[in-house]
């Protein structure tokens, strides 16, 4: 899959997302699932990140931020995904996977995270 492809897929999936919102209520469960599909495409690998970088205007973004942005999205599917499927089944089966993938992507912002923090301490003071 090439990154443009990608990230057109994202943006239908966004534009679909935004149509449902404005039908359904928070929690339906047809909203639910397109939120979380949204996340899902955007913790996707990229093929070819951007290099240079990119303002806030651009969606989606690249890099960090996108994760950071599956994140966030993931994390309000999960919320709907509660509601619609029911708290007391953690959202069913599929919001028990978000929270799988929820996992896993903390765990690759904290590589991030980690990996500029190393950077920064790296870099020759300017004394």
């Amino acid at each position: 899959m090439s990154q443009e492809l990608l990230d057109e897929t994202v943006r239908t999936a966004a534009k679909h997302y935004v149509g449902l919102s404005a039908l359904l209520s928070d929690g339906h469960p047809v909203r639910a699932v397109a939120i979380a599909e949204l996340g899902k495409l955007l913790a996707v690998d990229e093929p070819s990140p951007a290099t240079s970088p990119v303002t806030n205007a651009v969606f989606p973004p690249s890099g960090p931020p996108r994760l950071k942005a599956a994140y966030e999205i993931l994390v309000r599917a999960r919320n709907e995904l509660m509601i619609g499927f029911g708290r007391d089944n953690d959202g069913g089966e599929f919001g028990r996977q978000i929270r799988e993938t929820l996992v896993s992507l903390e765990k690759e912002l904290g590589v991030w995270t980690q990996s500029i923090h190393n950077v920064l301490q790296d870099l020759p003071s300017s004394s």
